[in-house]
């Protein structure tokens, strides 16, 4: 008797390259650049204000092209995108080895970095994953927002290299291996895209494990049924559920943003040292794994707004905690809250986005909900720096925080799936 083998759907293959994509990154040009923080501040001998502006003026510049950017991806295709932020990306980071003003680290970071990083790692691996899953789309933006928890491997080898070969050098390597990583990440979108186009997905023979993997318009996979939608742009900007989840995960943004910014300098002024602190940043992101995982695939069984409220809430006291008490006894399992909140509410956003929207337009309303969620990604940062310089403490920064996280919860709470007009519910 022959066996049928047992094939895997190709986009679970696009949602795995995502994330280890995401994980390289977010290691190298998001977390990563912490890492980079104090060095910065040693030798040019800047205020934090001045160098926390530049990651928060990255953070706004990618929000305020993120309806270009979902334009652009429904217009070019996800691999085309991806090709153009890989350039861009590589190109910043060979710049900033360059760097030696504050005006070019604002440039470097702003039109190189965090721009094409965007562009190339997550806006259209996004509107791929969404596309391709229905059923298991939690699960599937939970294995792919895995990927910046899988970046605290990276953290430690960021912090060593910078103190043992200089941060010029670390910053012309990440290019190196940005480049690699962005060029397999998009050839193996643009088989997924021509397999989707051609219907030449072989896996209709497979056995019923693999086929339930599937997108399958029309059928369940559990007793919660998920209603198919397809808000156009403009329903979706004129619906109140679009501002108040774009409002709540911008609040989470502005915490999430700001602590992670200051994480290693502020461990540095606790007396850790830079490789340890870096260390520390790559545990925060590796705890946070499995709550990617994890609520991901609850998201897909449970109520997706009622566990974005809870972790809203263990967010805003692990912040209070980490801000008050320095000692470690106190600070490690606050951490620890932090990074699993952190996980779990990265790999719940886009799906429930998709979940109350619909996927026709995801590119487009996902782009437009940044331009409200980078007010939080400029705020945390710059928030955090100012506060610093004020009071020479981490602790009234961290307070705000709290009480940002609390306000989230309540946008939260207010978040209701919205109701669909002109058949936009089918």
């Amino acid at each position: 008797m022959r066996i049928p083998r047992l094939r895997l759907f190709y986009g679970w293959w696009v949602v795995i390259a995502g994330a280890l994509a995401h994980a390289v990154t977010t290691g190298l040009g998001y977390f990563g650049l912490s890492a980079y923080f104090p060095s910065l501040e040693r030798e040019f001998g800047w205020s934090r204000t001045a160098i926390s502006g530049a990651f928060s003026l990255a953070r706004v510049e990618s929000g305020l092209i993120g309806p270009a950017e979902g334009l652009l991806t429904d217009k070019l295709g996800p691999r085309r995108v991806i090709l153009i932020g890989v350039g861009l990306s590589v190109l910043g980071f060979l710049l900033l080895s360059t760097v030696n003003s504050l005006p070019m680290l604002y440039a470097v970071m702003i039109l190189g970095i965090v721009l094409g990083s965007s562009l190339g790692f997550f806006v259209p691996v996004s509107v791929v994953v969404a596309t391709l899953f229905q059923e298991r789309r939690g699960l599937a933006f939970g294995i792919f927002r895995m990927g910046p928890g899988l970046s605290g491997v990276l953290m430690p080898l960021v912090g060593w290299s910078i103190v043992f070969w200089g941060w010029r050098m670390t910053a012309a390597a990440s290019a190196f291996v940005l480049l690699v990583v962005g060029l397999a990440l998009a050839r193996i979108v643009g088989r997924s895209q021509r397999l989707q186009e051609s219907r030449t997905d072989d896996i209709a023979d497979a056995p019923s494990l693999t086929a339930d993997l599937r997108v399958k318009p029309g059928t369940q996979n559990s007793d919660h049924p998920i209603p198919q939608v397809e808000f156009t742009l403009k329903e979706a900007l004129g619906s109140f559920a679009f501002w108040m989840l774009a409002i709540a995960t911008g609040l989470r943004h502005m915490v999430t943003e700001g602590i992670s910014v200051h994480f290693v300098v502020m461990l540095v002024d606790r007396g850790w040292s830079q490789e340890l602190a870096s260390s520390m940043l790559g545990i925060s992101n590796l705890v946070s794994v499995p709550a990617r995982l994890g609520f991901g695939w609850l998201g897909d069984l449970l109520d997706k707004r009622g566990l974005m409220v809870g972790l809203l809430i263990a967010l805003g006291i692990a912040a209070l905690f980490m801000g008050w008490f320095p000692e470690a006894r106190v600070f490690l399992p606050s951490m620890v809250i932090y990074s699993l909140t952190y996980g779990g509410l990265a790999s719940l956003q886009e799906s429930i986005r998709a979940d109350y929207f619909g996927t026709r337009h995801f590119a487009s309303i996902q782009g437009f909900s940044r331009l409200i969620t980078t007010c939080g990604s400029f705020l945390g940062p710059l928030a955090a720096g100012y506060l610093y310089d004020l009071t020479r403490s981490y602790t009234l920064a961290f307070s705000l925080f709290s009480g940002v996280s609390l306000l989230a919860t309540l946008c939260m709470l207010l978040a209701r799936p919205p109701v669909a007009h002109n058949g936009s519910r089918s």
